[in-house]
């Protein structure tokens, strides 16, 4: 159990960022919020959490993803799927190797480098510190 000061000082530098995520998955500002109370209580709840950061990162969109009021988006095909556009569709739209290759019409070894590679540029971005 994590004492009620270091909770609060997490939600105070990272709230905004972890209700943004889950406003982005839910599309409803009340079920948002929800699933980052949800994320802080299973926090308070976990002594073997690791990371409270990453864990808080992972269990607002877990709960968000539960609490989904919006299906995931119609499978409108772009022209050409690119790494970062199926990195979002798996991270916001919990959307697996399988789904991704069904949603991009390519086959799932081709969604799953992709993935991979999105993944990788995400990495070189956030070291680089840009978006």
């Amino acid at each position: 159990m994590r004492d009620r000061q270091s909770l609060a000082d997490l939600y105070d530098r990272h709230a905004a960022r972890l209700y943004a995520i889950a406003l982005r998955i839910t599309g409803d500002p009340d079920t948002a919020a929800d699933a980052l109370e949800a994320a802080f209580v299973a926090l308070s709840q976990n002594d073997d959490a690791g990371d409270a950061a990453t864990y808080l990162i992972h269990a607002t969109r877990d709960c968000a993803l539960a609490r989904q009021t919006q299906p995931h988006p119609a499978a409108v095909v772009p022209k050409e799927a690119d790494p970062r556009a199926i990195v979002e569709d798996a991270w916001y739209n919990g959307m697996n190797v399988n789904d991704l290759a069904a949603r991009y019409c390519i086959p799932e070894e081709q969604a799953r480098v992709m993935l991979c590679e999105g993944m990788a540029q995400l990495r070189t971005q956030f070291a680089a510190g840009t978006k």
